[in-house]
């Protein structure tokens, strides 16, 4: 702008005649450029003067935003401070207040009490340990009374003349933890023979130690629980191990870790065990590379109820060699890597002689349904079934085309129902109740009853199920009932017109 400025000035000084400086004219002119020309030096001083102010202004905003970065990069820092302060503090409070808890007296309860509270401390010790997430941990479990033992003399008085209290017994003996035969041997004879619980957890070879343990029980022990999870590896050892056991009413095995494959070792149980459990709950444990079970037990045998999953139930004979049976619980198989050839094809030994009268069915994926179905289907004596989630709609759909078929009639002393968490809307269900209660009639009126009626049925949670639907069952369950208490009766009840 200054130069322009500039170069009109020099332009109308070329254009004008020469100024006469001498005159009176000519000085006003002189005046008035150099007036312009300090005009113009301190518009170009004040620019510089406001450049630097505005390049100052920004370094000293950089600069005080790289201030309030660093107050709060400071403020995180203190609130994280402050937090460990306050966990530091609390964690010193509690362990200064056990501290002072330590010594002042006990409180002076009643034997008993102590006794109650105890039994309520000792309870978990009845449960298997938690397996460890990865190599690095180990199997969590504990001693319960030992520890209170520990506390004071008075407690120790108590636990140690209480055997109610030492009957929870852990035998652990993995990679990590190997119990002392010292240890077992005195925490079994502090329960001067009040019914012992057994819980074994092995995932190593103690073929070498069972000896050392076997001196620990006596004619007066007794067994009410043996629980066992054993690994692949391990697996052999569990019988030396079971053998030098007292026989025990309750039995319940699990496997770690135990593929389904033919060259799985084997578990064998002592036939003691066998014949002695009336509650048996067997799951992933391959009692034998190929089925049937490893031991057929001669009759009686007082087995009441199975708890077992659906491999390890065609692997076990129980046809006709537990006439004290009542419930089989069917349970979802562990995932297997490769599921057995055997599987796809598999019956079960003598299934037809099987003598439970209830059975319990927990829900299975597709994989599993067909061979559940196949073993379901040659049940005879069942009276009560119970079928829960996914099991349900498959079970029932085969039922009634099997019922439809004219052939021989699946489940034929089936006379109650109960289904849970069913999802479908029940329009099969009704069909088959239905036509159930119409072939036990044509079986009544040819004289040739070869199937019960359902007289009974109840449902858990099955919210898309009419009312309609519903109430129509319920018709069909009573006239189910006439049937039952007219079975000898020459006139025959006639069926809901729905049927």
């Amino acid at each position: 702008m200054m130069d322009q400025i500039k170069r009109e000035g020099q332009l109308k000084s070329s254009q004008s005649r020469p100024r006469d400086e001498s005159s009176r004219h000519g000085r006003s002119l002189s005046s008035m450029d150099q007036s312009r020309q300090a005009l113009v030096d301190r518009t170009i001083t004040t620019l510089k003067d406001a450049i630097s102010e505005l390049q100052a202004a920004t370094s000293d905003l950089t600069i005080a935003r790289r201030n309030v970065v660093t107050a709060d990069a400071f403020l995180r820092y203190s609130h994280r401070s402050l937090r460990a302060v306050g966990y530091i503090k609390g964690f010193t409070k509690g362990f200064i207040d056990d501290e002072y808890s330590a010594t002042l007296p006990t409180p002076q309860l009643p034997e008993s009490v102590w006794r109650m509270i105890f039994a309520y401390v000792v309870a978990e010790d009845s449960l298997l340990p938690l397996e460890p997430r990865d190599r690095h941990q180990e199997w969590s479990f504990r001693c319960a009374p030992l520890a209170l033992s520990h506390v004071s003399k008075e407690w120790r008085r108590i636990t140690t003349s209480t055997p109610t209290l030492w009957v929870n017994v852990q035998v652990v003996f993995t990679t990590e933890r190997r119990l002392r035969s010292a240890l077992f041997h005195r925490l079994v004879g502090l329960s001067t023979g009040a019914p012992l619980n057994i819980i074994i957890t092995l995932t190593t070879d103690i073929s070498n130690v069972v000896n050392q343990l076997a001196t620990a029980f006596t004619e007066d022990h007794r067994v009410h629980t043996i629980a066992c999870q054993v690994s692949d590896d391990a697996a052999p050892s569990l019988r030396s191990l079971l053998d030098i056991i007292p026989a025990t009413q309750n039995l319940y095995l699990r496997g770690l870790s135990i593929d389904a494959g033919p060259a799985s070792n084997t578990v064998k149980l002592p036939t003691k065990h066998v014949m002695s459990a009336t509650n048996i709950s067997i799951y992933n444990v391959l009692l034998e590379r190929q089925p049937p079970f490893f031991l057929v037990p001669p009759p009686p045998w007082h087995l009441h109820t199975l708890r077992i999953d659906l491999v390890s139930l065609f692997r076990i004979d129980i046809g006709g060699t537990a006439p004290s049976l009542r419930r089989i619980t069917i349970t979802h198989p562990p995932t297997y890597n490769q599921i057995p050839p055997w599987y796809e094809n598999a019956i079960g030994p003598n299934v037809e002689n099987v003598a439970a009268t209830e059975l319990i069915v927990h829900p299975m994926s597709r994989a599993h349904l067909l061979p559940l179905v196949r073993y379901i289907s040659r049940l005879k004596q069942v009276k009560r079934m119970e079928i829960c989630g996914g099991s349900v709609q498959p079970i029932i759909g085969t039922m009634k085309d099997n019922i439809e078929s004219g052939q021989f009639v699946w489940l034929p002393a089936l006379s109650e129902l109960v289904i849970s968490d069913y999802e479908q809307h029940g329009t099969e269900l009704g069909l088959y109740i239905a036509k159930r209660l119409t072939t036990a009639q044509e079986g009544l009126k040819a004289e040739t009853q070869s199937i019960q009626p359902l007289t009974k049925f109840t449902m858990n949670r099955c919210p898309n199920i009419s009312a309609d639907i519903v109430g129509l069952i319920e018709q069909h369950c009573k006239a189910g009932q006439e049937l039952t208490k007219r079975t000898g009766a020459d006139s025959e009840v006639v069926p809901p017109q729905s049927a």
